[in-house]
């Protein structure tokens, strides 16, 4: 069975027991390695660079080499090391490990005493490889070796708002120089959370840097203007010279920052990289005892990994070391972020191997490369499309070439189909505008909604997975409209896109008003919007009040007397003095629409300009000054208690709930998102800071990538808006990239550091040999702008190349269907909008390419020629002037005619006459007839007892009797309804309180995480970090979330507790598994704590528990989550549902509870129908 290979150490020969092709025939293995895989396997134990392409099987390949190392026994699962960014890509690569090292397990068993395989595989220890994630690596680093440079065990990390609330205070304490800033205090803010990371990923100290830009401030200053005449610098000379000292002094509040992190103890989440390559360069035994811990080390996406990471790495493992990266370059999207697609050909360089053997001393050669070329994931002509955006990306990576080697060993080869590939579809289009483009793609959606690409194994079809990829949060609006007018389920991933939408804009406006009287924009927004309806003149009105309070104070302030002066009572409060002598730049700083709001005039005002309040405007904003007034007083309550109050009463819940055609727990779905982004700041805050969490609202609305959610799993039930960059690492059946246009993708963004405030310059770089750079050495200042105009052009065309990447990235994401298209016009953009070149680009590829009989792409049905396209925007071409405000019901009206325009749907009538004919039947006594899906008319209100309402007609009565839901409420008639998902806990509280239950789906109410949770979540956060998982964190979260009350929560006890428990000494398969089962007519989702496999194969699920054993009654009911668990598992993985155990693990008892009644599925539904009865 075995034949001659090369052996694992360099220059030596050996066999080994198994090929790689023989050890997947013996683990019966579909797919057997290619040959590009397999010589990747069984390469020796020495440094190499592996170029996977995109859906090439890069995890597989690291996994089956792994475990091909093992069976040959070259080493032991735990010398193994895995590192990769993500818990989705951490999780997949262990568990891909751990259930091939288990079958391999199984089989060693069936050889007992054989001699076939190495001895020790059926110990318990031999299916426990390290896999973490880079940060979670660093975290250890500096956890075991952090004290010898003085950094203690017990620091504290802070989460990502207790680092904005630090440098928030650090830049309202900042007493230096000052004048030059131009800046708000938020962008400040900003500047410093962001240089301070990218010092910390440049193993740069903001000291050197400060000294280092006023080194080049003094040069500048000290040039003159023209070398070899006389003449004034321009302002451009003394903007290039603000910059310098702005960037100085951010790099002064830097300092000050890392100063306060001292003081407190902590650390942030870049410290955390920089204290750990630190380590590894100042504290020899951290590499000794590493490299005596892990013989092989496999490095995942190592493109992405930033200067600090390499020197971590090549510092701990470097010399020889048996270390694997693997990366595409192509797949460089995270440059932003310290990533440089030029780090992964630094890693032969960085990583050599010997050229002798050990000990002679005769030299080293660069590592060599490897490469995976077979795309497992894309059809044909979507691999087409593909190789023509990489295709000058390789040509540039051959130019620049990896360290040490020929332009030929660095050229990236292009992704070749597989062998079982489809042909896919590429759809180009080319719109008018962006609103026909929207349009175009959700009547697509509704089309491959129904298309069958899959089945399962029993035949029946999978449903299509479809996302919208966009390139900036701000494209999804247009896009999200047409779905809503079409009754397209969809989900807006990420936070960023969740403060794009309607309720979320007007809820933050509310919070910006309550927290900052200087917010009259926030403001504005209220008073102008639907609810309220102020009129331009009512407007004008109250801001010429404004002005008049800011006349008061001012004249107040100048000691003159109010007394004498005409005044104007304020409603409820003192005085108000008449126009006087103010200067404009106070008035205008000083006048607020928030304060003129709280202290409305007295009836019959008029002001200097004539105008007045009429009754129905001062009416409502005498309204809406008492609720906000009534809110202020939840502002020093909890985070979500206060988001809670202030959406009720802004009436949102019912808003929402008013959405025809779709159910309220979807039309909750962005308030509830919101909810859980407030809990999770509340969860890494150590108080309450409502300006500190609008201040981290604004970032993550402002910053494309920068406090971005983390991506979820495909969710085949919604369509996915989301952004390319989170895209990456997530497959879908259908991908749709709209807005291809030049200068919005690729984008014209300046990304250069010599403009703005926060980049590290990047001489100072890690990285700097791959970046363009300006060049300073010049005679006199017109040297160093026209320098920097030559640097501009270098960054874009560098920055363009990144783009091109981001635009790989974006077509390899689909399998099936790859949907790209352009508008002329977008919104109101000014001029009409070239093609982006990555959509010309593909052009091409509509005509049969060789001897090809098919095109790789087709043109849309609805695309336009450019000669057909429109001069004007299509949706400026015809003005219309409509009445303002208008009644939301009827739409605008004409302001000539009096009709309504052509764009509106008036409901007005018909919402009056539903409301009518609802309230006659409850005032009646009778009853609604029930919501059911039993047929097709079933939830649609009668007239009566006439026919029934369908259509609009129907869509209005509900929003009627939404309207009427008070009244509902206080009768007890409302009507619920259970949701289509519930969590485990959901359905566990249904079996203890159905009442319950239903009450808080008739009135959601935010709760706030009580200190029992809190509790839980410390545990559980120190078991993954135990098993190994901890810190898999996707990029934007931070770690340390919890640790600021980790000692409230006696969290050593109960890591004692575990460490003495059963538990301590098993590995899982799998840590924190999301599941999910139908149970009845509802979806039950659900977290398994800890998945375990025993030797027989069977499965052992558990739930860790930080309360105390519950009685005997509420066990049996709170035994329906592990029923709920073991059901879904038993599913998930197609076995019986004997073969499946649970149990839960009491930690403050260590009491291991395995409830021998765990529900069959018959009974989980009976505990569904009888909520369902219930409501």
């Amino acid at each position: 069975m075995s034949h001659p290979m090369e052996v694992l150490t360099a220059g030596e020969a050996a066999t080994s027991r198994f090929s790689p092709e023989e050890l997947s025939v013996l683990l019966g293995e579909k797919n057997i390695p290619t040959p590009e895989q397999s010589a990747i396997i069984s390469s020796p134990l020495s440094p190499r660079l592996v170029i996977a392409g995109a859906g090439s099987g890069k995890t597989a390949t690291m996994a089956d080499r792994v475990v091909w190392l093992v069976a040959n026994g070259w080493v032991t699962p735990e010398e193994v090391l895995g590192v990769t960014f993500t818990r989705k890509a951490a999780g997949e690569l262990a568990g891909r490990i751990r259930s091939k090292l288990l079958a391999l397990q199984r089989l060693a068993a069936k050889d007992a005493g054989g001699g076939m395989f190495p001895e020790g595989l059926l110990s318990s220890d031999a299916l426990e490889p390290k896999v973490s994630t880079y940060h979670s690596f660093a975290s250890g680093i500096v956890s075991d070796y952090g004290l010898r440079l003085g950094v203690e065990r017990d620091v504290v990390l802070l989460g990502g708002a207790q680092a904005w609330q630090l440098a928030s205070e650090v830049v309202e304490a900042y007493d230096g120089e000052y004048a030059h800033f131009r800046a708000a205090k938020s962008t400040l803010v900003k500047a410093v959370i962001q240089l301070a990371g990218e010092c910390a990923e440049h193993l740069q100290e903001p000291e050197d840097v400060e000294a280092w830009l006023m080194a080049r401030l003094s040069e500048f200053e000290s040039l003159p203007y023209l070398a070899d005449k006389k003449k004034n610098p321009p302002q451009a000379a003394a903007e290039l010279a603000g910059m310098l000292r702005t960037r100085a002094s951010v790099a002064d509040m830097v300092g000050r920052y890392a100063a306060a992190k001292r003081a407190r103890g902590a650390l942030d989440f870049g410290d955390l990289v920089a204290l750990a390559a630190k380590v590894a360069q100042e504290v020899p035994l951290a590499a000794a005892m590493e490299r005596q811990r892990y013989k092989v080390v496999l490095l995942d996406e190592f493109q992405d990994t930033s200067y600090a990471q390499l020197v971590l790495f090549s510092r701990l493992f470097g010399g020889g070391h048996a270390v694997t990266a693997v990366g595409d370059p192509n797949q460089s999207i995270y440059g932003f972020r310290g990533a440089s697609a030029g780090q992964l050909f630094h890693f032969v360089r960085e990583f050599p191997v010997r050229t002798a053997e050990t000990g002679t001393g005769s030299g080293w050669a660069p590592a060599p490369t490897s490469y995976l070329t077979t795309a497992w994931r894309n059809g044909r002509s979507i691999l087409a499309a593909a190789n023509v955006m990489s295709q000058s990306l390789g040509l540039s990576a051959a130019r620049r070439g990896p360290a040490g080697a020929t332009a030929a060993v660095a050229e990236v080869p292009p992704l070749q189909p597989s062998p079982h590939a489809v042909d896919g579809a590429v759809v180009l289009g080319r719109f008018a505008s962006d609103v026909e483009e929207a349009a175009a793609l959700a009547e697509d959606v509704l089309r491959y909604k129904v298309t069958d690409f899959e089945a399962k194994a029993d035949g029946t079809a999978v449903a299509p997975a479809l996302a919208v990829l966009c390139r900036r949060r701000a494209q999804m609006e247009t896009i999200r409209r047409q779905f809503e007018a079409r009754g397209i389920a969809y989900e807006i991933v990420g936070l960023g896109g969740l403060l794009d939408t309607p309720e979320i804009v007007d809820l933050v406006a509310t919070l910006r008003v309550l927290a900052d009287p200087g917010r009259s924009d926030a403001l504005m927004r209220l008073l102008a919007g639907a609810r309220w309806r102020i009129g331009p003149a009512d407007l004008m009105a109250l801001r010429d009040w404004s002005s008049q309070l800011a006349r008061n104070r001012g004249k107040a302030s100048a000691g003159l007397n109010l007394e004498d002066t005409d005044t104007d009572t304020v409603t409820g409060n003192e005085g108000d003095a008449g126009d006087g002598p103010v200067l404009e730049s106070d008035l205008t700083d000083g006048a607020s629409l928030v304060e003129a709001l709280d202290f409305l005039p007295r009836d019959g005002w008029t002001s200097s300009n004539g105008r007045t309040l009429g009754a129905p405007a001062r009416t409502r904003l005498a309204r809406l000054s008492a609720e906000l007034r009534q809110l202020r007083g939840y502002l020093g309550d909890d985070l979500t208690t206060l988001l809670g109050e202030v959406e009720r009463a802004m009436l949102l819940d019912i808003e929402v709930a008013a959405r025809p055609w779709i159910s309220i727990h979807q039309a909750r779905r962005n308030l509830d998102a919101f909810q859980d982004a407030a809990a999770g700041f509340l969860r890494t805050s150590q108080r309450v800071d409502i300006l500190a969490f609008l201040s981290w609202l604004e970032a993550a609305s402002a910053e494309e990538n920068g406090l971005e959610a983390p991506a979820s799993d495909v969710n085949r039930e919604a369509v996915q808006l989301l952004t390319v960059h989170a895209s990456k690492g997530l497959e879908w059946d259908v991908v749709f990239v709209p807005g291809l246009n030049a200068g919005a993708f690729p984008s014209d963004r300046d990304s250069r550091w010599s403009s703005g405030s926060a980049a590290l310059p990047w001489p100072l770089r890690g990285d700097r040999a791959d970046l363009p750079q300006w060049d300073v050495e010049q005679p006199d200042q017109k040297g160093w702008l026209d320098a920097e105009k030559d640097f501009k052009a270098a960054v874009q065309a560098h920055g363009e190349e990144e783009e091109r990447r981001l635009a790989y990235v974006a077509y390899t994401r689909a399998k099936h269907v790859l949907w790209v298209s352009s508008a002329a016009w977008v919104g109101s953009r000014a001029g009409r909008a070239e093609m982006s070149p990555f959509l010309a680009e593909l052009a091409p590829l509509t005509q049969p390419a060789g001897n090809e009989l098919q095109a790789a792409a087709v043109i849309h049905r609805l695309s336009l020629e450019e000669a057909a396209l429109p001069e004007e925007s299509p949706l400026t071409l015809e003005t219309e002037e409509a009445v303002w405000p208008y009644d939301p019901l009827e739409g605008p009206t004409d302001a000539r005619t009096g009709a309504r325009l052509r764009m509106s749907r008036g409901r007005r009538a018909a919402m009056e006459a539903a409301a009518g004919r609802v309230l006659g039947l409850l005032e009646a006594g009778v009853a609604l007839p029930e919501e059911s899906g039993k047929s097709s008319g079933a939830g649609v209100p009668r007239n009566g007892g006439g026919p029934l309402l369908t259509g609009a007609a129907a869509g209005w009565a509900r929003e009627a009797a939404l309207l009427l839901e008070r009244r509902a409420r206080r009768s007890g008639g409302q009507e619920v309804h259970l949701p289509t998902h519930i969590s485990a806990s959901t359905l566990v509280d249904l079996g203890e309180d159905p009442e319950a239950v239903v009450g808080r789906l008739r009135r959601p109410v935010p709760r706030e995480p009580g200190m029992s949770a809190r509790k839980g979540t410390a545990f559980h956060a120190w078991v993954e970090e135990y098993f190994g998982t901890a810190g898999m964190l996707d990029l934007g979260e931070a770690p340390g979330s919890d640790d600021h009350i980790d000692a409230a929560y006696d969290l050593d006890d109960m890591v004692a507790t575990f460490k003495a428990s059963p538990w301590a000494d098993r590995s899982p398969a799998f840590v924190e598994v999301p599941v999910e089962t139908r149970v009845g007519d509802v979806v039950v989702r659900g977290r398994v704590d800890a998945v375990f496999q025993d030797a027989d194969g069977r499965w052992d699920l558990v739930d860790w528990k930080t309360g105390r054993r519950p009685s005997a009654g509420q066990l049996k009911t709170r035994s329906i989550q592990l029923a709920v668990y073991r059901l879904a598992w038993a599913r998930l993985k197609g076995v019986p549902l004997e073969d499946v155990r649970a149990a839960f693990f009491y930690v403050a008892d260590n009491a291991v509870v395995r409830p021998h009644d765990l529900g069959s599925a018959a009974e989980l539904e009976g505990i569904v129908s009888r909520a369902l009865a219930r409501t």
